[in-house]
């Protein structure tokens, strides 16, 4: 197996009231519309008297091929979350959150993945020539691809945090 990163520790951060579930629900659909299979391999929860504080780790995988996975992960740090009542237009009260939130999002190829071509120095040696002279053009496609759906997901993350904001906090 041969990770070819895209991406390492890409960083997403911003202090927020947001709908912490619409927000997860929102990631999560985006990597369901993307045929992407995520895991929630993390989520540790603490509370003090800032607010909670969680900590989650998302792996997501897409097969392309037998040879190639699209693996994208992102780690989220949410600090100080609070439950609080917002005042919309025409002053309808509504309960959501206010915190931290930092997102760490990672991006790469994963070669291999079956580890076919890892058995001998002989098999290593021919993925080598086969990466590097047989699917060259196809590899550089797949990193446009992979880097273009990664620049969606944070879009994603982006657009959300910064569309939900309210200005009437109580």
């Amino acid at each position: 197996m041969q990770r070819d990163y895209i991406a390492r520790g890409i960083k997403v951060k911003q202090v927020a009231v947001f709908y912490l579930d619409e927000f997860y629900k929102t990631m999560f659909r985006w990597f369901e519309l993307n045929h992407y299979d995520l895991q929630e391999r993390e989520y540790r929860q603490s509370v003090d008297p800032k607010g909670k504080h969680l900590e989650i780790r998302w792996y997501s995988e897409k097969k392309i091929d037998d040879y190639i996975k699209f693996i994208i992960e992102i780690d989220f740090l949410i600090l100080g979350l609070q439950d609080i009542v917002v005042e919309k237009e025409g002053g309808v009260k509504s309960k959501t959150n206010k915190g931290a939130i930092e997102m760490r999002f990672h991006a790469y190829l994963l070669k291999d993945y079956e580890d076919k071509w890892s058995k001998t120095a002989f098999a290593q040696f021919l993925r080598a020539v086969y990466d590097k002279y047989i699917i060259r053009n196809r590899m550089e496609t797949y990193e446009d691809q992979l880097s273009e759906e990664l620049q969606s997901v944070i879009a994603e993350a982006k657009s959300f945090l910064s569309l939900h904001k309210f200005w009437n906090l109580f």
